[in-house]
């Protein structure tokens, strides 16, 4: 081979190892993590009792609860929780007519602090436990300590690098009464206020049951067709399954997580549900990647196994990530509402995880993956607003 072909090839090998290295460097991602149910505090019929989440926060302190993710909230650019309860000092106005209402000092906030956690979904049945008073005192203990909130169509821009994602927390009340306001936000922060990407987590679904409803799949799809690039549900308590619609995923319910609200943990089946426990919980890493002028490029989502508590059927309210082993309990759980098969748990220093499939973006029709009943129509109405009538043991 003669020198100058020799020269050519070497221009040409460097030309396209840089216009590589310039495409990876052209790319933006944004790297957010999600949990379920988030309940800090306790009763008042229970605050004292030895087994208590106030008890606990006695004799463990602030760090003791998140113990097992501050490293891994730490490293990403965002952790959401759903925060189901108020962080109030005052008992007062108190709704006696509920019979489960949440609270835990505004101290308790140090526990999301100290574990790096930057968000707050507050649209679910339990942020009115203390009225108005409950509802102020937790967005501004939350803002005072450096911590974003949500909720209903108050919604959250994050930004990194120049991308924008805003987050919107819904439940059932506003898509029965105002869905005409969600769709015209939904598309207003995509065409008028530059926003890249939108995260909608929605308070809904049946409480211990193991499988979304149909009316929850319709609506899932409608806030995909507005705009939504991704879908995070809370309420049911145990998890529900994943599913991808239009290259965008949905969970249909993340589990509890740290859930102050019980003292055990229900590790049979319930009776509602035989597929379902309390002790399987989840946490979901979604890593959206962007070029560098902001184009939605797709998402690749990692599935974390996480049980509730490592003293079940007690509950010492400190979630873990699980190795291979238990995690498949998890994996089940998952698999029973999913209608795609999900991957195999995957394991690193006795940590398991599900890495699912790379969803790029794009304008394509608007029908569910692996789902044989093909394009569903528009949403029924969604049931009504998520109550807590039964018991979670």
């Amino acid at each position: 081979m003669n020198r100058k072909l020799i020269r050519t090839l070497s221009l040409l090998i460097c030309g396209i190892m840089i216009l590589a290295a310039g495409n990876a460097a052209a790319e933006k991602t944004v790297l957010m993590t999600f949990t379920g149910d988030c309940t800090i505090g306790s009763e008042e019929a229970t605050r004292a009792k030895p087994d208590s989440f106030d008890t606990f926060v006695t004799k463990k302190g602030y760090d003791y609860f998140l113990a097992d993710f501050r490293e891994m909230f730490s490293n990403d650019d965002l952790t959401v929780i759903n925060f189901e309860g108020v962080l109030t000092d005052s008992r007062g106005q108190e709704n006696n007519k509920k019979r489960y209402r949440f609270r835990g000092p505004t101290d308790f906030v140090k526990i999301l602090t100290g574990a790096s956690v930057e968000a707050a979904c507050l649209t679910n049945n339990h942020i009115a436990d203390f009225g108005k008073q409950g509802d102020e005192s937790t967005k501004k203990v939350l803002e005072e300590n450096g911590i974003a909130w949500f909720q209903g169509l108050q919604y959250y821009l994050y930004e990194k690098d120049g991308i924008r994602v805003a987050f919107i927390a819904l439940e059932n009340r506003i898509i029965n009464t105002d869905y005409e306001s969600v769709k015209k936000l939904l598309k207003s922060l995509k065409e008028n206020d530059g926003v890249n990407a939108i995260v909608v987590c929605w308070h809904t679904g049946l409480e211990y049951r193991g499988a979304h409803e149909d009316s929850t799949e319709r609506m899932a799809k409608s806030l995909i067709g507005y705009g939504t690039d991704l879908v995070i549900m809370h309420h049911p308590h145990v998890l529900q399954g994943i599913q991808m619609i239009n290259n965008r995923y949905v969970f249909y319910s993340m589990g509890n997580f740290v859930f102050g609200g019980n003292s055990a943990i229900r590790t049979e089946k319930f009776k509602a549900d035989k597929t379902v426990s309390s002790l399987y919980s989840m946490v979901v890493q979604v890593k959206m990647t962007f070029s560098n002028e902001g184009k939605y490029l797709g998402q690749q989502a990692v599935v974390y196994p996480v049980y509730t508590s490592s003293a079940a059927p007690v509950n010492n309210y400190q979630p873990f990530r699980v190795n291979a082993a238990d995690g498949e309990a998890v994996r089940a759980a998952l698999q029973e509402d999913t209608l795609f098969e999900l991957p195999a748990l995957l394991e690193t220093d006795g940590i398991s995880r599900m890495e699912l499939p790379y969803l790029p973006g794009f304008d394509g029709v608007m029908t569910p993956e692996a789902d044989s009943r093909g394009v569903m129509g528009m949403p029924e109405a969604a049931a009504a607003a998520p109550t807590r009538d039964s018991k979670g043991y």
